[in-house]
């Protein structure tokens, strides 16, 4: 007997506990199948026939699970048909990709339709579009770490999501580690392997009319639609999952950069380091992927149907402080505040402390006792009889001393892993509405407070023959060959094309709608009235005669209403670094 054979007859002799005996249910299946298990092993071409067997066996389960999923009503039942279909089957003999190509591929399969239409900026300023299709009438609420909000997408085939631990080979290819589920969660977020986030690989379509653009996703083929560009590896494999990193980059055990839970960012760094210090993990490596804002505006449109994330679920745009210390103390570890300062912070939120009062987190005395250490506690203190609030920090045991109205206290950009305990896939730990806090959307944290250096995107200024300063977009789809320079390795988005009259200066602009592209997220037109219309974030306009910009995204801790998965600046170089940029990781594709 096949390896294949006794795996896949092992699942049903294991098959005792389920209703309507998935044994009798494949039995049966086999006998109206013109091959049948014992004669096939009689056969002399055993091993091709009874794997074909084992084939037909697993077809049959899986579409056994298929009907199941369609029938649950719960994300939670769901995971739970998830963890029965994996422990049944799985074997070391399988790899544990090939299995969630099964499970994606075969078993979440429907014939739904998801869809959402917005109006165009000049038919209307509002960022509310609507839901289409099978989506039509479904309402979606974030949820936070107390509360679980109402999302009726989570257990859909399109949209029930994975936690998974990988790493890309240097082919491009990748080996699937750790899963959600199945093994220890610790496991899949500690950072030992890149944590991704992986849904179905649908087809997707978008396309617009006079007055409305439009976004669909389906599980079958169909005439205009295409499936996921993340959905391809640099092998040109296309797999039946799409992955995205859970959260922003971060510094791992070994000292490598990785993505994983409870990592402070990888901040005060620029395009062309980050590349750098991705290529020390693998040369496979460079770092985020344009892919990644383009998902999550998508999923934003498919499940709320907003332009944007503003004023749904904002990320971090509004949690800038910084105080100078009430009270003078020496060797603590420790900060003494008014306490209506302190209530403005969060415990386990991320600060830096420096000797000169300077609002500039750039300059070296705004961080020179420390950098981006977490808050532990805040707590009530007297001291000579006035009531203050000490906010404590992880400084690793090292004390430090601190001078009343000069030691300034700033907040930083969050550590990962902020919205772990999130009841949900989408939402923020505390408000997903306050702006003061990380957002997360189908389980991947965003806007951590910096912006996301984009490494497979460069931006380009120059100006034409009329003196019009020209914006560009060019990408590199494989992440082995991303560099600082635009060079054959570059295709130019040709769609992703901003034009301002010369002598235009730089501002603050705002977005109307974004251009339809598979690949990128790029403003169609930067005219609109402000930050609450168009698609409720912004474009940093810095016009120049010439030069390379690094791609630079979502806004940091004080935008505001700039800030947004939409939101670009334009005016930071390859080599430029800053407390307010971050490094990503990347996801499956290039």
């Amino acid at each position: 007997m096949s390896m294949e054979l006794a795996i896949a007859m092992k699942a049903l002799k294991e098959a005792k506990n389920l209703e309507g005996s998935i044994e009798d249910t494949v039995r049966k299946y086999m006998e109206e199948n013109p091959i049948a298990i014992d004669d096939t092993l009689t056969m002399p071409n055993m091993a091709a026939d009874a794997k074909m067997v084992g084939d037909k066996i697993k077809s049959a389960i899986d579409k056994i699970y298929n009907a199941r999923v369609l029938q649950a009503t719960s994300k939670k039942e769901v995971d739970e048909l998830f963890k029965e279909w994996w422990n049944y089957q799985y074997d070391e003999s399988y790899s544990k990709s090939e299995m969630l190509e099964r499970w994606f591929g075969n078993v979440l399969v429907d014939t739904r339709v998801h869809g959402e239409k917005q109006p165009l900026y000049t038919k209307s300023t509002s960022m509310i579009g609507e839901l289409t299709d099978d989506s039509a009438g479904l309402v979606c609420t974030p949820s936070t770490e107390s509360t679980a909000g109402n999302d009726p997408f989570a257990h859909l085939p399109q949209f029930w999501c994975l936690e998974v631990a990988a790493e890309k080979k240097a082919d491009g290819s990748h080996e699937i580690f750790y899963v959600e589920h199945i093994d220890d969660t610790a496991k899949v977020r500690d950072g030992e392997h890149l944590c991704w986030v992986i849904q179905k690989n649908t087809y997707k379509r978008e396309w617009q009319d006079s007055e409305y653009k439009y976004l669909k996703t389906r599980c079958h083929p169909a005439a205009g639609y295409k499936r996921w560009p993340e959905g391809t590896d640099r092998t040109k494999k296309v797999h039946e999952y799409i992955a995205h990193p859970k959260y922003y980059a971060g510094k791992g055990k070994d000292g490598k950069i990785t993505c994983g839970t409870g990592l402070a960012p990888v901040n005060r760094t620029s395009h062309q380091t980050g590349v750098s210090k991705w290529r020390a993990r693998g040369t496979q490596y460079s770092g985020a992927s344009g892919s990644l804002p383009k998902f999550l505006d998508a999923m934003m449109r498919l499940k709320y149907g907003r332009k944007g994330n503003s004023g749904k679920i904002e990320g971090c745009t509004n949690y800038s402080y910084q105080y100078t210390v009430a009270v003078s103390e020496t060797g603590v570890e420790r900060v003494i505040l008014t306490t209506a300062q302190a209530a403005n912070l969060f415990v386990g939120s991320t600060v830096m402390l420096g000797t000169n009062a300077s609002n500039d987190r750039n300059a070296a005395s705004t961080y020179s006792i420390f950098d981006a250490k977490l808050i532990t506690a805040i707590e009530t203190v007297n001291i000579d009889g006035t009531d203050y609030s000490a906010v404590y920090v992880d400084n690793e045991g090292k004390t430090f001393d601190t001078v009343a109205g000069t030691t300034m206290l700033s907040t930083a950009p969050y550590y990962s892993g902020w919205n772990d305990n999130v009841q949900g896939r989408d939402g923020s730990r505390y408000s997903p509405t306050s702006g003061k806090e990380p957002g997360m959307i189908q389980g991947v944290e965003f806007m951590n407070g910096s912006y996301l250096i984009v490494s497979d995107e460069l931006w380009q200024w120059s100006t034409d023959a009329d003196g019009n300063y020209n914006f560009d977009c060019f990408k590199c789809y494989d992440q082995s060959k991303v560099g600082s320079a635009i060079n054959e390795n570059y295709e130019q988005i040709m769609g992703a094309h901003l034009v301002y009259p010369a002598g235009t200066g730089g501002a603050w602009t705002y977005i109307t709608d974004n251009i339809i592209d598979d690949d990128v997220l790029w403003p169609e037109a930067t005219t609109a009235t402000g930050s609450g219309v168009g698609v409720g974030a912004g474009f940093y306009r810095f016009p120049a005669a010439s030069g390379v910009r690094a791609a630079w995204c979502f806004g940091y801790l004080y935008s505001g209403g700039a800030g947004g998965v939409p939101c670009r600046d334009s005016n930071y170089w390859v080599s430029d670094a800053s407390w307010c940029g971050s490094l990503g990781a990347p996801g499956l594709e290039g």
